[in-house]
């Protein structure tokens, strides 16, 4: 009889086992590192971790929300894992809930929210669909999303709906930070008779005053200074390439996505550098950030700090090419771009391009205000 009871006590004590606490070994992944750091006691922990089943998906899902591209490959491995092994299986319990809540939240890491997503499209069919057109304000899905509302414009419009075609452009004018989708968006909305202004949004400076050729042989010129990197005096001359006098022109860029042509407002040469100056005025000290992209290089100084420079070649001018964050003061604030122009291409097929594109706009990419007031 004592002996029967004593084995009810161990069964009771075993069925008061707590359940299993992922973070210990969520936390051994964590401390992984470059050059394989941490891998020998992360290869035990990720093995542990991925025996278990759906029940420590939230804490991972979590752990992966992560800066460390080492950990985050380890925990990848383990959601996967779990999620096949699961989705072969019949009555599996999934945090569907959990799951929505995750991908709704814009702050977390993109990667794994898109994991899940992935996942909910095997579990809920129909919820993308209805999920997606609601992340017009969300960094990771505002693409998909806003390219929803385009579609859901030219929808209407195929309807004879012009009230309705309106909102969905408007919706994805106001909502998109890729330039392609701007200029589509603003394009339908002007068709409709609507206004819409794609340098504003995007933050596109194009009023400048340029001054150049300056001569700078071979690769030379992001190096050299020349006398507008000490001071701009927009009445100055300077001595030019081939000794001409060059002097600064004011020039309003018109091309829909401001980029500027300095083979045609300079003359078309090579193995160069000219600059750009402009000035604007802001309503409040701000942090902002200046995305830009050169052929073949620039140097961007702001109130006369220089806040950016790439010695690279043959960059080609690529939207947002480089991103910078600024700190722009109350009211007046210059800006000075230096444009080098390289040897003429190995191939001579390839053109000597010589351009600039520059906007201002916060992280999300979307233009800050500003007025031009060029002298």
């Amino acid at each position: 009889m004592k002996l029967f009871a004593g084995c009810l006590m161990l069964v009771g004590l075993a069925a008061l086992d707590p359940p299993y606490d992922p973070a210990p070994h969520l936390a051994v992944i964590a401390k992984t590192g470059l050059q394989g750091e941490g891998s020998a006691a992360a290869k035990v922990a990720r093995d542990e971790l991925a025996k278990h089943g759906v029940e420590v998906l939230p804490q991972l899902l979590v752990a992966m929300d992560t800066s460390n591209a080492v950990a985050a490959n380890w925990y990848r491995t383990i959601y996967e894992e779990i999620v096949a092994r699961e989705l072969a299986r019949d009555g599996t319990k999934w945090p569907v809930e959990f799951f929505k809540e995750y991908i709704s939240d814009a702050k977390r890491v993109g990667r794994p929210r898109r994991l899940v997503l992935g996942l909910l499209d095997k579990l809920e069919p129909a919820f993308r669909e209805k999920w997606l057109p609601t992340r017009l304000d969300d960094a990771e899905f505002r693409y998909e999303a806003v390219g929803l509302a385009l579609a859901a414009g030219d929808r209407a419009l195929k309807d004879k709906d012009q009230s309705a075609a309106k909102t969905e452009f408007r919706k994805a004018f106001e909502s998109a930070r890729d330039s392609t989708q701007v200029t589509q968006a603003a394009a339908k909305l002007k068709s409709l008779g609507e206004s819409a202004d794609a340098v504003q949004h995007l933050g596109l400076v194009t009023e400048w005053w340029l001054v150049g050729p300056f001569d700078a042989p071979q690769k030379t010129g992001f190096a050299k200074v020349f006398e507008p990197e000490g001071k701009v005096d927009l009445q100055a001359k300077y001595l030019g390439k081939d000794g001409a006098e060059i002097v600064w022109k004011r020039h309003h860029e018109t091309d829909t996505l401001g980029q500027l042509d300095l083979n045609k407002q300079l003359g078309t040469t090579r193995e160069a550098v000219g600059y750009a100056y402009s000035e604007f005025d802001v309503a409040r000290e701000q942090a902002a950030q200046v995305r830009c992209g050169a052929d073949d290089n620039c140097s961007v100084w702001l109130n006369g700090e220089k806040v950016f420079g790439r010695d690279q070649w043959l960059n080609g001018t690529r939207f947002d090419r480089f991103v910078t964050p600024i700190q722009l003061k109350a009211g007046r604030n210059t800006l000075l771009i230096k444009v080098c122009q390289g040897p003429q291409h190995k191939d001579p097929e390839v053109p000597n391009n010589w351009s600039l594109q520059l906007r201002l706009c916060d992280e999300q990419g979307r233009g800050i205000e500003f007025k031009p007031v060029l002298p």
